[in-house]
């Protein structure tokens, strides 16, 4: 997470909620999604490689899945391999930083957090130069200009978001390339209650400007795989069905991804580029 303070009328899921804030989180935040802004916001849908996604599913939701599928193969047609200075907002561990490598990206990688949860001696052995800094993203100041920045799950995190993408063109070299995974505003009904808000294509249209570049995450199929297998048994009554039934689980995952182009709605979440 990159900031979990609460902000004036607007309730966090990564806190404990009361069980009247979490009723006033849920129909706050599904009033706000379907309330929100309305506009023609153009929207792609990704289709996985479907090989690849036999090859790397390990028991991730579906969402998580398709996150991973959509950096690997997308970052390699838009970014060239070549040295690089990457920011990722919301670090975590840094696992980012592996994966860019491992991708065969060279160059400078800066995490940013809130917590200190990075794990340097993997981050010592990578061929990227990486780097920690524990702040919160409002306050992080660079002291240098990037050629890619990344967020995974991050940006629901952090209070006042508009205020932050509002300044994001600052910290760009030009050309530079802003990547950020979000939840879709139909998944509420997946992840309950979970950072500040979720994201409706317009929204992200309305917070990024017109030249944004969104990408739909999963369809209808991997939304009821998600609701069925992870929310009711995981969220809900506090039983995993990803553990105790695991082939049962990445056999239906792996459906739900080959059905999700047949029901190109309630996408898990959205992909969002916007180039500098």
């Amino acid at each position: 997470m990159v900031g979990v303070p609460l902000v004036a009328n607007e309730l966090s899921g990564d806190i404990r909620l009361s069980p009247g804030d979490r009723l006033r989180y849920l129909a706050g935040n599904a009033l706000r999604n379907l309330s929100g802004p309305r506009g023609a916001a153009r929207v792609r849908f990704f289709e996985p490689d479907l090989a690849r996604a036999s090859e790397i599913a390990m028991g991730q939701s579906p969402g998580r899945l398709l996150t991973e599928l959509f950096l690997e193969i997308e970052l390699q047609r838009i970014v060239q391999r070549e040295d690089l200075s990457v920011l990722e907002l919301g670090c975590g561990s840094g696992s980012m930083a592996t994966r860019l490598a491992r991708l065969g990206y060279r160059g400078r990688y800066t995490g940013i957090d809130i917590k200190d949860r990075f794990d340097r001696e993997v981050a010592c052995a990578l061929p990227l130069q990486a780097e920690f800094v524990e702040v919160d993203a409002h306050a992080f100041q660079p002291a240098d200009r990037y050629d890619l920045m990344l967020s995974v799950s991050a940006l629901e995190h952090i209070p006042e978001d508009a205020l932050l993408i509002a300044r994001l063109p600052e910290f760009f070299k030009p050309g530079g390339l802003e990547i950020h995974v979000v939840p879709s505003g139909a998944s509420l009904g997946l992840y309950l209650w979970h950072g500040f808000r979720q994201y409706t294509a317009a929204s992200i249209e309305q917070k990024f400007g017109p030249t944004v570049e969104i990408v739909q995450l999963g369809g209808f199929a991997s939304y009821l795989v998600h609701f069925g297998f992870v929310t009711m048994p995981d969220l809900l009554l506090r039983r995993s069905i990803r553990k105790s039934a695991p082939s049962l689980y990445r056999r239906a995952v792996l459906m739900a991804l080959r059905l999700d182009r047949w029901m190109p709605f309630f996408p898990c979440a959205y992909a969002i580029a916007r180039r500098h």
